[in-house]
């Protein structure tokens, strides 16, 4: 079932019984009471291995029985405090099976509009990796995925006091199509909306006396930046005509990610919302490269979403194709000539 991106009506949150996993909680309770949607807890009951004998069996069952009223219980718990903060609950179910797989086919059965959940933070500092269950659901649901990520000995908050929306773009309709969705979560938090395009610095032609280029050519750089900056002012005036407030940043940076990073702090940003591909076989997403380096490197929420192919039209081409040259390729000589001219 295709998402609608202007509006949520079911959430769902995936819990695994730890206090790693409730820290997703306080967002996708904030977002649901704000949208008044209905917010659905999913724990997955985990099979133990099936007995071998009459002994085991007894044991089997005597281990299940308990295993699923503490499971119960804990879902019971979480819906109370929920209660108590006024969130209307529609359900807390308690799936069986392999999570990813399980949780994805709840989704489509109860036509979910959003997933949040926690990822797993490894590895070095500023790095959060996908769990497994993350990375299966945001290959197989075609719903936005929004992860959160935990921050230990720190109370998750529902949503920062002057917390805005960062949409990454790169002048590609593809990347266009997070706009819906950004544009949606800023009427639900009553937030604005800023969007942000890296422009990689341009490299002067190579001089043959030199063994490469010592700086970049600050006039054909600024005259690209600008460029972009105009079509990140006509995508803004688009979103103000809607009713939202949106601002527009274009960065000149010669690393996209750090230079999104850099912007996405959570003194600033409370949110990051991003379009990704799905390629490859078996139905595999290969999140590109900004992406995924943006998922498992930013320190505040990111929101998944795969949009449907084709989208409106840009002014501009990407910022990966002015890096790679191709765009200059057939704009550098004429800008050079307006310089020198």
């Amino acid at each position: 079932m295709a998402h609608d991106p202007s509006s949520f009506r079911s959430i769902l949150v995936p819990l695994d019984g730890s206090p790693f996993a409730e820290q997703a909680v306080p967002l996708a309770s904030r977002i649901a009471q704000r949208s008044g949607s209905k917010l659905r807890l999913a724990f997955v009951h985990k099979l133990p291995a099936a007995p071998v004998d009459c002994a085991a069996a007894k044991l089997f069952t005597s281990i299940e029985e308990v295993t699923r009223k503490a499971e119960r219980a804990y879902l019971r718990g979480i819906q109370a405090k929920l209660r108590e903060g006024g969130i209307r609950l529609s359900s807390a179910v308690t799936l069986t099976g392999d999570p990813g797989p399980a949780l994805a086919q709840y989704a489509g059965e109860m036509a979910i509009d959003l997933v949040v959940m926690a990822t797993h933070g490894r590895g070095g500092i500023r790095r959060a990796w996908l769990g497994s269950v993350a990375d299966h659901l945001i290959r197989h649901l075609q719903v936005p995925v929004l992860l959160v990520r935990p921050t230990e000995g720190v109370e998750p908050q529902g949503w920062p006091a002057a917390g805005r929306i960062l949409v990454p773009l790169d002048g590609s309709p593809f990347a266009e199509q997070a706009l819906e969705m950004g544009a949606t979560l800023a009427r639900t938090l009553d937030t604005e909306v800023t969007l942000l395009q890296v422009v990689p610095p341009v490299l002067p032609l190579p001089d043959p006396a030199l063994p490469g280029p010592s700086a970049y050519d600050e006039e054909l750089t600024e005259l690209c930046r600008a460029q972009v900056q105009d079509y990140l002012d006509d995508v803004v005036e688009r979103l103000r005509a809607r009713g939202l407030r949106a601002t527009g940043v274009a960065a000149v940076g010669w690393n996209t990610v750090e230079s999104i990073l850099d912007v996405a702090r959570p003194e600033q940003i409370a949110l990051v919302v991003l379009a990704t591909h799905g390629r490859g076989g078996l139905r595999r997403l290969a999140l590109g490269s900004v992406a995924d380096q943006l998922v498992r490197g930013a320190d505040v929420p990111v929101l998944v979403c795969r949009p449907a192919v084709g989208g409106s039209r840009t002014k501009l081409p990407s910022s990966n194709e002015v890096a790679s040259g191709g765009w200059l390729a057939r704009k550098g000589a004429l800008l050079r000539g307006t310089l020198k001219s």
